[in-house]
């Protein structure tokens, strides 16, 4: 191990089907060593044209990171900045038989002066000029003589700009960056160019929640004034799902991306809770946005106790931010019981649509988007059915799917724990996934008591009626009107009785 390779570290495993990378993900440790080992040697091999390599972007501030005591980030590649030689220099310099054994460089980068071999990307520096509006609307100027702190300027914050010798192991500082891992700041490089990204505002927002930094004052002036509808949902779904899956507290992200207007601008339906008033007897914590801060907090405190990672983290992090969203089109004065109180009746079935309109700038997947309304819907359910029996437990399972009663109980729990000073109330829950695991309904909802195949073998032949059999043989099967296959057996082949008579 060389003087800046980090411990090994098991490798977590994580489903992420709607997008082409794996966020919580880092490097095997082997494919680490041997990328390391590959940007020694390609500075090694560029110095006797009075080039430099440097590792740049994320692993060297998590190097720096890990090396200050902050935080140990195992990061997911290694980007790779040659300085001082030119594109067709360093294509062949790669293309040698030194490096036969890395992979074969793919040029498809090669207008932007990048080489890519495997996951390593390989650039030269460059000026990015802001010429029209959007995301992607920059002019690339390839540079291989630029200064470190000129190629800098094009990075969004001092963390990023960070640059680790392969062969020194040094972390070279060319504005700053050190000093505010050191204070915990996120500070912008540049203001003019970091105000040319709008994607910026939310990078600022997922990197604040993953670290617990603070922002600089003028960063955060500079990000309020960025034109975030140019942005298309694919990016911010990125961003947001980073902050959510790589944040131990969420909640503090999520009050950068209030302050620089993320919220205001792209998220019209989560705004709407800012200021929601609740009764204090039960949310003295305060308004629904700070309930639903503390409540996603909660949120990511369970999914590390359960281990969950990918989609099923994403869910119930998004279903405990979410959940209350209803309570803007609910919330009003009532008098109840003589007294004035401020209720939300209803607020679970008024929270879908907003829900739905939240998660439609974010492109997670119609996997991720139906889990999360359906825990919406039914994160009261305790509050009329305090004490579900089986035939309703089997019912619920159905109702919520595709999410499950596992996930719905996380998502209650987080709701109670949000409500600051008061009981958690948790014996409820507990009881709620004791009875789902007797009936076997815990994780996935009830199956089928009889299926197609069933009717067929009682003789009956294919038909439209298939269907409504098998509905109402359920049904009664939720209900506790039949208890056994053999009673749903019976069961069809009345109802089948019926349909021929």
């Amino acid at each position: 191990m060389t003087e800046f390779e980090s411990p090994q570290s098991p490798e977590r495993s994580q489903s992420n089907s709607d997008l082409n990378f794996d966020i919580e993900k880092p490097l095997n440790p082997d494919t680490e060593k041997k990328e390391l080992e590959f940007a020694k040697k390609l500075s090694e091999k560029v110095s006797p044209f009075d080039g430099k390599a440097f590792i740049v972007g994320g692993y060297a501030r998590d190097e720096a990171m890990r090396r200050a005591g902050q935080k140990d980030i195992r990061s997911k590649d290694i980007d790779i900045e040659v300085y001082g030689v030119s594109f067709e220099q360093l294509k062949s310099i790669i293309e040698a038989d030194d490096f036969k054994d890395f992979g074969t460089p793919n040029l498809v980068g090669k207008s932007f002066g990048v080489i890519k071999i495997g996951e390593i990307d390989i650039s030269l520096p460059r000026r990015d000029s802001k010429v029209a509006s959007g995301h992607r609307g920059f002019e690339i100027e390839v540079d291989p003589n630029l200064s470190l702190h000129q190629a800098s300027l094009r990075r969004d914050l001092t963390i990023n700009a960070l640059l680790l010798d392969p062969i020194t192991g040094e972390i070279v500082d060319p504005v700053g960056g050190l000093e505010d891992l050191e204070n915990k700041i996120l500070r912008a490089v540049d203001l003019k160019t970091f105000g040319e990204d709008p994607l910026r505002a939310l990078r600022l927002a997922q990197f604040a929640a993953r670290f617990g930094f603070q922002v600089d004052e003028k960063t955060i002036e500079i990000a309020k004034n960025l034109p975030l509808s140019e942005l298309p949902n694919a990016r911010i779904g990125e961003e947001w799902r980073k902050l959510l899956l790589k944040s131990s507290k969420p909640s503090i992200g999520l009050e950068i991306a209030r302050q620089v207007g993320v919220i205001e601008k792209l998220h019209p339906a989560l705004f709407a809770i800012i200021g929601v008033e609740q009764e204090a007897d039960f949310h003295p914590e305060g308004d629904v946005w700070t309930h639903s801060l503390i409540a996603v907090d909660v949120a990511a405190e369970i999914v590390e106790r359960e281990s969950l990672s990918g989609d099923d983290a994403l869910t119930i992090k998004l279903a405990a931010l979410l959940h209350d969203l209803g309570k803007p089109a609910t919330t009003q004065k009532r008098l109840v019981r003589g007294q004035w109180r401020i209720t939300s009746f209803g607020h679970e079935e008024a929270g879908i649509e907003p829900t739905r309109q939240f998660l439609s700038r974010m492109e997670f997947g119609n996997n991720v988007n139906e889990r999360v309304e359906k825990l919406v819907r039914y994160h009261m359910y305790l509050s009329s059915n305090p004490n579900p029996d089986q035939a309703a437990i089997r019912r619920l399972s159905t109702k919520i799917s595709p999410s499950s009663i596992q996930q719905l109980s996380f998502v209650m729990e987080a709701d109670r724990r949000g409500r600051v000073g008061l009981p958690q109330g948790l014996d409820e829950i507990i009881n709620l996934t004791k009875l789902a695991s007797e009936v076997g309904v815990t994780q996935e909802p009830q199956r089928p008591i009889i299926q197609g195949r069933d009717l067929i073998a009682l003789g009956l032949k294919p038909g439209k009626k298939f269907g409504e059999i098998i509905r109402n043989v359920q049904e009664a099967y939720l209900s506790g009107n039949i208890q056994t296959r053999e009673e749903a057996l019976e069961l069809a082949n009345q109802e089948s009785q019926k349909d021929s008579s």
